[in-house]
């Protein structure tokens, strides 16, 4: 009995939390947000921190459903176009895993043809890895503080070199992928 008026309280608690949240965003943005970070899935199964991606990042401060763009492969709220067509997607499904870097079969042939030389979708690789060496936990907590600005704490995206609010110089995923094609050599 006790137990389950834990979960109750749990439940309401967090009820009461999420309906503040929606209250401060109409009165931050004058109306509610039509998609939240809880709608959007910040990883992809590929390995790709869709937390940095622009057209999610756009996508959490739409005030339509018409203006989300993406929310991840992952997001129940919206599946980008593409999701239904993507063999690792499909795979990572019928395995049930969250990331290919959990896979046992890691690395694939299948998702080392996503690899490539293009620095949002070259550090897969880099990305993968971690999640198998440190669990999806970890790398997600890594990744919101590496796509943080270190001066003001600002989310930056994929192709940006400087902070949208403050200026400061970012390290840019092209950089990233310089150092992580040196290193592999």
């Amino acid at each position: 009995m006790q137990r389950s008026g834990l979960a109750r309280r749990t439940f309401l608690g967090a009820a009461g939390k999420a309906a503040v949240g929606v209250a401060a965003c109409r009165c931050m943005c004058g109306q509610a947000c039509a998609a939240t970070e809880a709608d959007a899935c910040l990883d992809a199964i590929c390995g790709i921190y869709c937390g940095a991606c622009p057209a999610l990042m756009e996508s959490l401060g739409a005030k339509t459903a018409d203006d989300i763009k993406c929310l991840g492969c992952r997001s129940t709220k919206k599946t980008p176009g593409y999701a239904p067509q993507c063999e690792v997607r499909k795979c990572a499904k019928d395995k049930t895993l969250q990331s290919c870097g959990l896979c046992k079969s890691y690395p694939c042939d299948k998702i080392k043809a996503f690899f490539n030389e293009t620095p949002k979708y070259g550090l897969r690789e880099k990305h993968l890895n971690a999640v198998r060496d440190k669990g999806l936990p970890a790398w997600l907590a890594e990744m919101k503080t590496r796509w943080a600005c270190k001066k003001c704490q600002t989310p930056f995206g994929y192709g940006m070199t400087a902070c949208k609010k403050c200026g400061e110089k970012i390290w840019s995923d092209a950089e990233e992928f310089a150092e992580f094609k040196k290193a592999k050599t």
